[in-house]
């Protein structure tokens, strides 16, 4: 995969208009009524959320994500009632031991295939089989168990959740196609938290207006468990892998990664972001689906893994959801000696890696045609959505509470401003920096644990009560994410009361 940031050409759209207020308040009715609804409607549920106008948060932009008038698909609801999660005793993933180090290989790939699919299924009850794609995974009201958003991700009108089933924007991929060259595509996200998960949300977003911002190390329960949905803007007519499996509509930018840009250099405004890159309803594919574990026996506290689209191997499979397949699951980078760059080690990444277990007919299915099944840093685990130069746990460990300045560790040094030019993680050719950098970026960070390094790699943060390390989210960059928009939000409305009207996303969210 490769990161593309190049001035695309955008897509033209349909206007938007706003969502009547009869129908805004019959939403909130049928809402308040539902007194079982996890989908209380205290932060906003989608970026340009109607609900929230009268805050003044979509003043001065162009209405590109509300609902047209004659809309007849589903309108997303936040599910955020996370003080109110009831413990769920339900664990079958636990029946699975991948960690235990005294396994083969194949026992342990074994181990981790079934430890896997048992996640999976825990996630998908209550979730699907709603008779209709477009109607699952509705989190208001699981029969099952309760399932819970991360709010405040919908303040960045580039990235801010779309209103049909709460979809973020995420990195634009290019992907290779045997023969075709190369395609320009989006990814569009979502993600699923179990209740103990919530249940460690709600020390933060309390239901309240404002969060409390952690001021130490953030800790998720023991059991907690996030399920995510990646969708791409590429078709079967690109890659065939994609036949078979769910489509949903979203209200998304450009499927090229739209980007803002003006004529002089200067960051782009709210309402210039709003104006160069529109939204209009499309088809997105699902592409990928990740999941992460709180698990004790696991060396890091959390295991990391990926299913990838497999619809034309699956075509059979009944339930659409499951025309999927494992890439792999991960609970360690497999740290390089400190001589040795993270692109050669180990030397043989199909059999050398430890941290981790790969599913090689997997990868070489999906690689057949396309990189559809393209792994991280040297084999390393990471789906095709993701950056080959990276891993799962590479990009998560980073991530952290922002800072005063609003801002975060790099999820990539090669992210960071304060990058020198040429280098980075995971290179060929690694120069003595390189080679510092591999030891920050595939070190095997703890959970719960600040992610530190050299300054020139991993910059000291600028808290307001002075903590010297970074604020540890407990490898959740989602948790991040919210509390950067937010934070955003609340130094706009300071602005605001200094008559600065011109909004400008100053700070670094962890996406990028």
């Amino acid at each position: 995969m490769k990161l593309n940031i190049a001035a695309i050409l955008m897509l033209s759209v349909c206007s938007l208009t706003t969502v009547s207020a009869k129908a805004a308040d019959k939403q909130a009715t049928d809402t308040a009524s539902n007194v079982t609804s996890t989908c209380t409607g205290a932060y906003p549920s989608y970026f340009q959320d109607p609900a929230f106008n009268k805050t003044g948060m979509w003043d001065n932009q162009v209405i590109i994500n509300q609902a047209y008038s004659g809309w007849k698909g589903p309108i997303f609801s936040l599910s955020d009632a996370y003080s109110s999660a009831q413990q769920d005793n339900a664990a079958p993933w636990l029946e699975f031991n991948p960690f235990d180090k005294s396994l083969s290989e194949s026992e342990k790939n074994t181990q981790a295939w079934k430890y896997l699919w048992a996640v999976m299924k825990y996630i998908q009850e209550g979730n699907i089989d709603k008779g209709d794609i477009s109607k699952d995974w509705d989190l208001c009201n699981n029969k099952v168990r309760s399932w819970y958003h991360i709010p405040y991700q919908t303040y960045d009108p580039m990235s801010g959740r779309e209103f049909i089933h709460g979809l973020t924007r995420e990195a634009p991929v290019t992907m290779e196609i045997k023969g075709q060259g190369d395609l320009k595509t989006t990814m569009w996200a979502v993600g699923f938290y179990n209740p103990q998960a919530a249940n460690s949300i709600s020390k933060v977003w309390t239901g309240a207006p404002s969060p409390v911002m952690p001021q130490q190390n953030f800790v998720f329960n023991e059991g907690s468990v996030i399920g995510k949905l990646l969708f791409t803007t590429a078709t079967p007519n690109n890659y065939p892998f994609l036949e078979n499996v769910p489509v949903w509509q979203a209200n998304i930018s450009a499927s090229d990664f739209c980007e803002c840009k003006n004529a002089d250099g200067s960051a782009c405004s709210f309402q210039q972001e709003t104006e160069q890159c529109p939204r209009s309803v499309a088809d997105v594919y699902l592409l990928q689906f990740d999941i992460a574990v709180r698990d004790s026996r696991s060396p890091v506290g959390w295991a990391y893994g990926t299913f990838v689209a497999d619809g034309q191997f699956k075509a059979k499979e009944k339930n659409p959801w499951d025309r999927i397949s494992p890439l792999g699951l991960m609970w360690g980078n497999d740290t390089p000696p400190a001589t040795v760059g993270a692109a050669a080690f180990p030397q043989n990444p199909i059999t050398g890696l430890k941290d981790s277990a790969v599913f090689q007919e997997v990868v070489g299915r999906l690689n057949e045609h396309t990189n559809a099944g393209h792994l991280g840093c040297n084999g390393r685990l990471n789906g095709p959505a993701d950056n080959a130069l990276s891993s799962c746990l590479s990009c998560h460990q980073t991530a952290s509470v922002p800072d005063s300045t609003n801002n975060t560790p790099a999820i990539m040094y090669q992210f960071a401003s304060y990058q020198e030019p040429g280098s980075g993680q995971c290179l060929t050719s690694p120069s003595a920096l390189d080679l510092s950098i591999d030891q920050v970026y595939f070190k095997t960070f703890m959970c719960s644990a600040s992610f530190v390094g050299p300054s020139n790699i991993v910059p000291v943060p600028k808290y307001a009560q002075g903590q010297k390390e970074w604020i540890s989210t407990d490898f959740s960059l989602q948790l991040s994410i919210s509390l950067t928009q937010w934070q955003e939000w609340q130094e706009d409305q300071d602005n605001l009361k200094k008559n600065i009207k011109v909004r400008v996303f100053e700070g670094t969210l962890p996406s990028r």
